[in-house]
């Protein structure tokens, strides 16, 4: 569906989405609009299916157009025996095709019947489920919903221009077979953005105070916990920039309590400096960083996937890191909840790299687990300790020397657990210590503290544990989807294929991943960026460069399969 912004539809495609993941259909929705505030085009497009999606489609069955621009931009899109649905006022301006069915619609006149040109867009809504053959009842129950607080008489207005709608779309579908879907079974699911997901996976993890600038696509994790936040008893802080977010963040994950911000690529380049601050204060901060089109402002409403080597690097000196990649949408919930164990087990920074793609399109996803992750944080000490012995020790060793590199950590309030915190190096009780002894130790235990992350999370998704193929498939974030359908269908002509979606960026899980690129004779690495920051991990890290491939996309679209699939054939 397309339009101007402020037509309604986006809320459309919403309705249309919930009901229909309430019936059991798996879902997957895309957003697309110009980068301003108010006005210009903008369309949604929803895949449906009996089978679970993960990633758009690839064609367009029916086009329903609010307005002429809708028409010219995507008519040309529709499939061979497609509809386009348009306001009777408009029409294609190029050459009718056979085999497209075009249904010029009063959806003006109803709206203006109704008394209300805001409801083209449910005259519109009610034309789609007609057309697709939907039943009618399960989009009155959400009209009703939707419109409850503006009493009976919108609600009743809604249901009827709906109705309308739809049995004008059935009268003019007489004759033409469109196509029906299966009736699914229900299920449990949620229909929701990756962002949301996000959301909902810090809330799980204990998580109740979150400090953040808006930015697109980033935004709606913050307006979600908003929304949310006086039933969780938590706080957010809209701070005046970026760099007041991570400090109030890293502030308050001093003081004991589970914080986050989260931004996107412009905005994580100005918490470079404290990102490197927590990582030498041995404080842990979740930052998650919902990448956009770069460089710079670059375009704030297209997808890409160009962070990975700043999120790997970020923070000047040896500022060591945990960096994540959510593996769906789904993951969105549960990576954010390892991101926050990782974090205080290993008293660290960690990043969690998705994507617009993720970030502000919709897919079905089973009810989350929520007691699939726990809450581990790590060597906390909670409870008073003995009497320090002041004319040695008038501070809590905070960063004492271990094995495993990890120091017991106090907060405020503890008793005999005062500890100096700085960005400055230090000696064991946090003061400022520029000794070789003290510089060799401290930098020495807090690299050593990263070599068991790789064992404390999974750190990639495989298709298949046999390590051994023609072609191993390779991508972070949304090319997952996309990746899954053209294994499958390269699988289906009866190559070996496999694919592994890593979750894992840094410390990059080099022995996990090794059997797996071992026992490729090829590896395409599948990223959205111009200068192959995916393949530069393997590269780095594996001598084999020669089957090292990159596929690469920068033009602000997410991946298809088929372009997949296509280089795919190329180099098997």
């Amino acid at each position: 569906m397309g339009g101007q912004q402020g037509q309604g539809v986006e809320s459309c495609g919403e309705i249309l989405g919930r009901v229909l993941a309430q019936e059991g259909y798996s879902l997957f929705s895309q957003r697309l609009f110009a980068s301003r505030i108010k006005g210009g085009h903008t369309t949604i497009a929803l895949r449906i299916a009996t089978k679970e999606i993960a990633t758009i489609g690839e064609h367009v069955d029916c086009l329903v157009a609010l307005d002429q621009e809708t028409i010219d931009l995507h008519g040309k899109e529709i499939c061979e025996g497609g509809v386009i649905i348009a306001d009777d006022a408009f029409k294609p301006k190029w050459e009718a095709h056979t085999g497209r069915i075009f249904l010029p619609l009063p959806i003006t006149e109803m709206a203006k019947k109704y008394g209300s040109m805001q409801m083209k867009n449910i005259a519109a809504l009610g034309m789609s489920a007609g057309l697709l053959g939907f039943p009618e009842t399960p989009f009155y129950r959400f009209i009703a919903e939707r419109f409850a607080k503006k009493g009976e008489t919108v609600i009743n207005k809604n249901k009827e221009i709906f109705k309308e709608g739809y049995d004008t779309a059935v009268a003019a579908m007489q004759g033409v077979a469109l196509g029906k879907l299966a009736v699914p079974e229900k299920k449990d699911q949620l229909y929701l953005l990756g962002n949301e997901a996000a959301a909902l996976g810090a809330i799980s993890a204990g998580s109740r105070f979150m400090a953040s600038y808006p930015i697109t696509p980033a935004s709606e994790i913050m307006e979600y916990m908003i929304k949310v936040a006086h039933k969780i008893h938590g706080t957010v802080v809209q701070t005046e920039d970026e760099l007041s977010s991570v400090m109030m963040a890293m502030g308050a994950g001093y003081g004991g309590v589970r914080a986050f911000t989260a931004t996107s690529g412009p905005g994580l380049s100005l918490m470079a400096e404290s990102i490197s601050m927590a990582a030498v204060a041995e404080i842990p901060v979740v930052i998650i960083d919902v990448m956009r089109a770069g460089p710079s402002t670059g375009m704030a409403t297209k997808v890409e996937q160009s962070d990975i080597r700043y999120a790997v690097g970020s923070g000047h000196g040896d500022a060591e890191k945990i960096v994540l990649a959510a593996a769906s949408i789904e993951d969105c919930y549960y990576i954010v909840q390892e991101a926050f164990n990782l974090a205080e087990e290993y008293q660290t920074p960690v990043i969690v790299l998705s994507d617009l793609q993720f970030g502000m399109c919709k897919q079905s996803v089973p009810a989350f687990d929520r007691n699939r992750i726990g809450i581990r944080r790590g060597k906390l000490v909670t409870e008073g300790l003995s009497e320090l012995d002041m004319k040695t020790k008038s501070y809590f060793h905070r960063f004492e020397d271990t094995e495993d590199g990890i120091s017991p950590r106090t907060i405020p309030g503890v008793k005999n657990g005062m500890f100096l915190s700085t960005g400055l190096e230090h000696n064991v009780f946090g003061k400022p210590a520029e000794g070789q002894g003290d510089r060799v130790m401290e930098m020495e235990k807090r690299h050593r503290k990263f070599a068991t992350v790789s064992k404390a999370i999974q750190p990639f998704t495989a298709a298949h544990e046999e390590t051994n193929c023609d072609l191993l498939l390779v991508g972070i974030t949304s090319t997952n989807g996309a990746l899954e359908e053209a294994r499958e269908c390269l699988e289906a002509e009866g190559r070996k294929v496999n694919h592994i979606q890593l979750r894992l960026i840094s410390p990059f899980p080099v022995e996990e991943l090794r059997p797996y690129i071992e026992g490729a004779k090829k590896v395409l690495i599948v990223e959205e960026d111009l200068t192959a920051q995916l393949r530069e991990q393997f590269a780095i890290r594996f001598d084999c460069h020669d089957k090292l491939l990159s596929l690469l996309q920068y033009d602000g679209t997410p991946f298809l399969a088929s372009t997949i699939i296509n280089k795919s054939k190329e180099v098997i």
